[in-house]
């Protein structure tokens, strides 16, 4: 059964909202508006940018010897929609949500996609109500742990991020494609860019085309985030 109150969710997450609605908007799914209007997906495209860049300053405050390309790796690995999921889980967040009658009856509270875009629209609330010192502390708090990262971690390699995000989007697959091969046998550059269903999504440049197609794919989970 939905939890309702908006105090007990504020005790989880140890914040007092002053605007009570922005709470409440967070929650709403667009499944249970019947005449149309916005439920939370403003505000979860706002708390994407903003967790993105809470992520991305921690992690550039507390590993400077790491290039962009580690960075952008360890980053995307940390605000994909299966660890927001678990974070919305803890947090309990499927019990508050304000669903339609179809996703009430059926697998809505649970739901790998609407439980991540809940928890980020719950960032975007904190966001607006308390402003960005008091969102950073509170992501910084969910996040701790997972910012302790081994020096000789290797995170998922930036290709199968970038192919998990576009898979649970559309199905589609990520190609890729040799853009320029320039330079003598022993010292070859390529370019190579990655496409999503003919849209050119980044760009990347190395010493064989392995390397290359990293740094696209790289290259575009730094541009959708």
């Amino acid at each position: 059964m939905k939890l309702t109150s908006p105090i007990e969710i504020e005790e989880k997450i140890n914040y007092t909202f002053k605007d009570k609605g922005l709470l409440n908007l967070s929650l709403t799914h667009t499944s249970s508006l019947q005449h149309g209007g916005l439920g939370n997906e403003r505000l979860e495209f706002l708390g994407d940018a903003i967790l993105g860049s809470i992520i991305s300053k921690a992690l550039y405050e507390l590993y400077p010897e790491k290039d962009e390309g580690w960075l952008t790796q360890v980053k995307a690995s940390l605000v994909r929609e299966r660890s927001l999921f678990e974070k919305a889980k803890a947090l309990k967040l499927g019990e508050y949500l304000i669903l339609g009658k179809g996703e009430q009856e059926g697998t809505g509270r649970s739901k790998p996609s609407i439980l991540s875009g809940a928890y980020e629209a719950l960032i975007g609330a904190i966001f607006l109500d308390g402003g960005y010192s008091v969102c950073e502390s509170f992501v910084r708090d969910e996040f701790e742990s997972f910012l302790v990262i081994d020096e000789d971690y290797n995170p998922k390699n930036a290709k199968s991020i970038l192919q998990e995000m576009i898979q649970k989007r559309s199905g589609a697959l990520p190609k890729y494609e040799v853009i320029t091969e320039d330079g003598p046998d022993h010292k070859r550059m390529f370019v190579v860019a990655v496409f999503v269903e003919g849209t050119e999504k980044g760009r990347g440049e190395g010493r064989s085309k392995k390397e290359a197609e990293m740094a696209a794919a790289a290259s575009a989970i730094k541009n959708d985030n």
